[in-house]
């Protein structure tokens, strides 16, 4: 028997659509607030996120992109072990992955200080 063909059926061997189904039904409920709560921080991010915008009078027509930059911060930070200074040099990463894309820097500063709480990194 091939390898391929003794991989496709041990999968099929394990593998059952019934299985999986009692499986999610049992962890269901705890997924769901898990979503509801990442849902939750995202929606409060965003909205920190447009009232830093409003009070640095960024055009309407550019706000999609910084919340672009803030929701990768959000993945980057939001339930991950990164945090302190690697977190820190990542942030200033796509700070300037932004930059370079034509946004204002000091306003990426901004979302990455007062949304965040992310200070620059030490040099």
């Amino acid at each position: 028997m091939s390898d391929v063909t003794r991989r496709i059926s041990r999968w099929k061997a394990k593998f059952s659509p019934d299985l999986a189904a009692q499986t999610t039904a049992r962890i269901f409920a705890d997924m769901t607030a898990r979503y509801e709560a990442s849902m939750l921080a995202l929606n409060s991010m965003e909205l920190n996120t447009k009232q830093v915008l409003s009070a640095s009078g960024i055009d309407t027509m550019y706000i999609v992109f910084y919340l672009d930059f803030a929701r990768q911060l959000f993945r980057l930070s939001h339930g991950r072990s990164i945090s302190g200074p690697t977190l820190a040099r990542e942030a200033q990463v796509l700070l300037e992955k932004w930059a370079a894309r034509g946004l204002r820097a000091d306003v990426l500063a901004a979302i990455r200080y007062e949304v965040f709480s992310v200070p620059a990194p030490a040099p």
